[in-house]
């Protein structure tokens, strides 16, 4: 025979049902208020004083027994076994359905404080049952459960002030209370307003949150933030003392697009309300949620205008009351609904569609369940983890989501934000279903009304196709729907296909409304005569186009005509002038030798002259030295820049050369022109002679001279006269103004503006742009082009293109731009930088910055 063994219970499970299964205050609060709920308490009076908090109701109290075979019965409730011995009349009288049926919620007093003094009286009795409880007494947890000892008082001929001065009820004590400020007290009367069903129309329960040290603050106090309620009194709802109250439900009714789902065991009825209009209202059979007898499913969708009007009278924005909240039997469920939670999934579903799904920020509401079937709608233990996952709570979360959030959401995302209109192709154009979209988006945000999507085209197409939908589905009935948004009568219908006039024909077969068929019947004679204007119109177009045809056949044959006979008079035109271009073609060759003597004594005379004072230098014995050493076999880097301006410039000459010979070959040369032209080329040689004896060194300390220098002015007078030399080629225009001066060398700066323009011209420009900026450190000039610009293959790394031998065209050198980045940093105080391609002309930019 076996030995019987039994349990034994440590006092520590008292910490285990209690302050460490409840983890919040405000969640011990309401257990031990929806403990008065079910103990058919009309009032409750939460009092705080002196580390105290004092909970008192007016419900139906405890006897001893009560006490000692229920209240002490740990893990107990009378909720289950429904044991009650209360007569017909008192039972039919109590609620019908318990907000809390596990029988520890009691021990949601531990959390809030050390000792509780329990206070009760019921009707009958004439006495009163006090019992005092010390929790630490339980820490000790070698210590049996049992063992640990209450204090018990019976009172007679005591008056207790039960709340509205009732005979029963029962009082809770709780002291040596800690952190309740006032902030923490405004947060407990925000969590109690959602406790019981904020969208019940009862009133037959109520919460009242009484503290003397609040009093003044709550009567004079103003709102610091935020700015619409900044420098006003309290409003009802921020102030600690008085009744817990919440009006959302008239706000949210006047503002909002609802849908509104009740769920019987038999039937399913669904209306959908926007801002006060009724868009369809519908029934069906409940074949779906078995274990569902009463659920109620309310889900607002707040666009802006109805987010402002619920932030005005409410005193906080939607977003941080909270979104979809769930009741059982009448009170809140855990954490469904607050700020950040996401158990209904909608975030994580919005997530995966971009202005396709409905989320947290933009929904409110309520799905409240009434059900004895607690077992299938179980709250986890923990208090704040929701419902425990049964069959029943999978049944719920479907109706939540086939019944009401994804019936709002078709409504929403289709007729209020277009989403389908070209998705659906509801119009011959896309061009055309994105104007209704934008229309519609910019304006029905802000409306109070249902006005702006009665008036979109596209939002009825839309609507129609909801309704078309409902009708196919032969398990719904259509109680009724509005008419407006299925009216296409003065709508502008050639921009519509003809498959949604067959679509409102199958409406009308499924629904009979006399009115509707009157809609449809107008919608299609309208149609029917766009149709036929349609037809007319395109007759005409084709005939029209084979007038058009005529006509410009019969042209085209004069034009042929007209053509035929200038090409005869052109031939005899021709015969006359080839005699005359035998003799320009003479000419031309004798003005071409002409030209090469020229060139051939300009640059003897050139040479001569660098020679001769190449000569006179070198009998400064000083000089001499310098001019060995600049003739070494290997160039310096500044006669390599030196030799680099003057290929610069020897490719103007050449250009200049090359303009003079087109100009006798087409014969529009004069002797002035011809003197000009050759005035240029005596310009650019000057300073090819310049540069030559800069790279013997002759004058070279005169010529790199460091002087105060007005950059811009210099700049400016500098272009005027090296744009002469570029007159066919290349416009040069200069814009801005400058003080700035600087101590420079003018033929370093001659140098760098040679050299950025020869690469403007390289690169195919015809105009130059430079601008003068003012800069924190000096000045800054901009120098666009609009030639071919830096190649792609430099983006990613710009500044390579300064450093020697690296060319950004075919032609280049690779000297040019690094020989303008060392002048800039090492002569001229500045520095040279690529800015991009097409920052104004479609060309290069480049920036000089000197400080």
């Amino acid at each position: 025979m076996p030995e019987k063994l039994e349990f034994k219970v440590s006092s520590g499970l008292k910490d285990i049902i209690g302050r460490d299964l409840i983890t919040d205050d405000f969640i011990a609060v309401f257990e031990l208020v929806k403990n008065s709920y079910d103990a058919n308490a009309k009032n409750v009076f939460i009092e705080f004083e002196n580390n105290k908090i004092i909970i008192s109701d007016d419900g139906d109290g405890m006897s001893i027994d009560d006490i000692k075979d229920k209240w002490l019965f740990v893990a107990y409730s009378s909720k289950k076994q429904n044991d009650d011995e209360d007569d017909f009349r008192d039972k039919i009288q109590k609620r019908r359905h318990y907000a809390g049926a596990k029988g520890i919620g009691r021990f949601s007093a531990d959390r809030l404080g050390d000792d509780l003094v329990l206070t009760t009286k019921q009707a009958t009795s004439k006495k009163i049952q006090q019992i005092s409880v010390n929790w630490n007494k339980f820490n000790n947890q070698k210590e049996k459960f049992e063992n640990v000892k209450v204090d018990y008082l019976p009172l007679e001929d005591y008056i207790i002030p039960f709340p509205k001065n009732s005979k029963k009820g029962t009082i809770l004590e709780i002291s040596g209370t800690q952190g309740w400020d006032r902030k923490k007290k405004i947060g407990l009367k925000h969590s109690l307003e959602k406790l019981i069903n904020p969208f019940s129309q009862s009133s037959d329960f109520n919460i009242e949150i009484i503290s003397k040290e609040d009093l003044e603050e709550d009567k004079n106090g103003i709102y610091k933030q935020p700015p619409d309620l900044k420098g006003k009194t309290y409003l009802p709802r921020d102030r600690v003392n008085g009744p817990v109250k919440n009006g959302i439900l008239d706000i949210l009714n006047l503002k909002t697009t609802q849908i509104s789902v009740t769920i019987s065991q038999e039937v399913i009825d669904t209306k959908l309300i926007d801002r006060g209009t009724l868009i369809y209202q519908i029934s069906e059979d409940n074949k779906s949620f078995d274990l569902i007898e009463d659920l109620k499913i309310d889900l607002y969708y707040l666009n802006t205008s109805a987010k402002n009007n619920f932030t005005r009278n409410m005193g906080i924005q939607p977003v941080n009351f909270g979104s979809i909240f769930l009741f059982k039997n009448g009170f809140r469920v855990q954490p469904y609904g607050e700020i950040g939670d996401d158990s209904w999934g909608l975030d994580y579903r919005s997530q995966q569609g971009y202005a396709r799904f409905l989320g947290t920020r933009n929904l409110f509401g309520r799905v409240d369940i009434t059900t004895d079937r607690t077992k299938e709608f179980k709250e986890v233990s923990s208090r704040d983890g929701g419902l425990v996952e049964t069959l029943g709570y999978h049944q719920l979360m479907d109706a939540f989501m086939e019944k009401g959030l994804k019936r709002l959401e078709r409504y929403v995302v289709g007729v209020l934000w277009g989403e389908g209109f070209k998705r659906r192709n509801y119009f011959g154009q896309d061009e055309v279903a994105d104007n209704y979209r934008k229309e519609l988006l910019k304006k029905d945000q802000e409306s109070d009304d249902l006005s702006v999507a009665k008036s979109n085209l596209g939002s009825k197409l839309d609507f129609i196709q909801l309704i078309k939908s409902l009708t196919t589905d032969s398990e719904i009935k259509i109680i009724d729907f509005n008419k407006d948004l299925v009216n296409l009568v003065n709508e502008k219908l050639d921009d519509v296909q003809s498959k949604f006039i067959t679509d409102l024909e199958k409406i009308a077969e499924k629904i009979d409304n006399p009115d509707l068929d009157k809609i449809i019947n107008l919608t299609e004679e309208r149609y029917n005569q766009i149709l036929k204007e349609k037809e007319e119109a395109l007759r005409r177009a084709e005939e029209e186009e084979k007038r058009r045809i005529a006509a410009e056949e019969k042209a085209r044959k004069e034009e042929e005509a007209r053509i035929k006979a200038e090409q005869k008079a052109k031939e005899e035109e021709e015969k006359r002038r080839s005699a005359e271009l035998e003799t320009l073609r003479k000419e031309k060759q004798r003005a071409e030798a002409e030209l090469e003597k020229l060139k051939a004594q300009k640059k003897a005379e050139a040479e001569g002259e660098a020679r001769k004072k190449a000569e006179e230098n070198l009998k400064h014995e000083k000089d001499k030295s310098t001019y060995l050493s600049a003739t070494r076999k290997t160039l310096s880097e500044d006669a390599e820049e030196l030799i680099h301006s003057i290929k610069v410039s020897a490719i103007g000459i050449d250009e200049g050369l090359e303009k003079i010979l087109q100009r006798l070959r087409t014969d529009k040369s004069s002797d002035n022109t011809l003197y000009e032209e050759i005035g240029k080329i005596k310009f650019i040689t000057d300073k090819v002679m310049k540069l030559s004896m800069l790279i013997t060194k002759s004058n070279f300390k005169a010529d790199q001279e460091v002087r105060k220098v007005n950059i811009s002015q210099y700049i400016r007078e500098y272009i005027d006269t090296y744009s002469y030399a570029y007159t066919d080629k290349i416009k040069i225009t200069v814009s801005g103004k400058s003080n700035f001066i600087s101590r420079i060398s003018v033929l370093d700066l001659s140098i760098v503006l040679d050299n950025l323009i020869s690469n403007s011209h390289k690169a195919k420009a015809k105009q130059i742009d430079l601008e003068f900026k003012d800069s924190q450190k000096g000045l800054d000039v901009l120098i666009h082009d609009d030639g071919k610009g830096i190649p792609n293959e430099f983006s990613n790394n710009p500044s390579v293109i300064f450093e020697l031998g690296v060319k950004s065209d075919v032609e280049g050198s690779g000297i040019g731009l690094h020989t303008v980045k060392k002048k800039m940093k090492e002569n001229l105080h500045g520095d040279i930088e690529f800015i991009g391609n097409g920052i104004k002309l479609k060309g290069a930019t480049f920036k000089l910055s000197f400080d």
